[in-house]
């Protein structure tokens, strides 16, 4: 999110200096707090490492504890995390498929295991130091391929429909960063496709939908 408003795609680290800040309150917390970083650096010499792991996807997400439900179509989301909310609406048979806008919007969806070694990598390795570092899958997907490739391993060949529902603010259009840098520079790589973690993922969740989980 300190990529809100970026204008180079692929996005590098440091472009966020360059280009106008987010104008969601949400990026702009997160942007702020990599210049706390940063000044605790020049002020009192406290090494560190900025991490930016970009749309994280993986098992273990309950539901979150809130206040309201919010609703698409005729299911509650559970966390307004795409992954889990577009699983969980085709488990419970919603059709046609509620989406959050156009669904032209590009994300990369990045197994949390390969994040997780990237995180150690930062840890670990010299040259993260004082640094930072997008982590991430290379692979560009739509929200609404993510919702099709959801759909076929769930329904087969069953028709795909899908409505459009009105986005959230500040819903970013297009998020691709540049990830050469921490292949570079800490030889980390996301290799986990999209569809290998969603074999994992989808049964977790048709588990967590059955006992209510979720």
């Amino acid at each position: 999110m300190v990529f809100e408003n970026a204008t180079k795609f692929p996005t590098p680290e440091g472009h966020q200096l360059k280009c106008p800040p987010p104008f969601s309150t949400y990026g702009f917390q997160k942007l702020a707090t990599e210049y706390f970083v940063k000044g605790a650096f020049e002020q009192y010499k406290l090494p560190y490492t900025l991490v930016r792991p970009f749309n994280c996807i993986g098992i273990g997400e309950k539901r979150a504890v809130s206040d309201k439900q919010i609703k698409s179509g005729n299911v509650s989301l559970a966390l307004s995390h795409v992954v889990p909310d577009l699983a969980q609406k085709i488990i419970k048979g919603q059709n046609p498929l509620h989406i959050l806008g156009s669904g032209k919007q590009i994300r990369h969806y990045t197994y949390g295991g390969d994040l997780a070694l990237g995180i150690r990598l930062c840890i670990e390795k010299k040259n993260a130091l004082n640094n930072d570092f997008n982590l991430s899958t290379k692979d560009s997907t739509t929200v609404l391929d993510l919702a099709k490739l959801i759909w076929k391993k769930i329904n087969g060949n069953k028709p795909f429909k899908y409505i459009c529902d009105k986005p959230f603010a500040h819903d970013v259009q297009k998020r691709v960063p540049d990830v050469s840098k921490a292949k570079r520079l800490l030889g980390f790589e996301a290799k986990t496709s999209l569809s290998a973690a969603l074999d994992e993922i989808i049964p977790w969740i048709e588990e967590q939908v059955r006992v209510k989980g979720i």
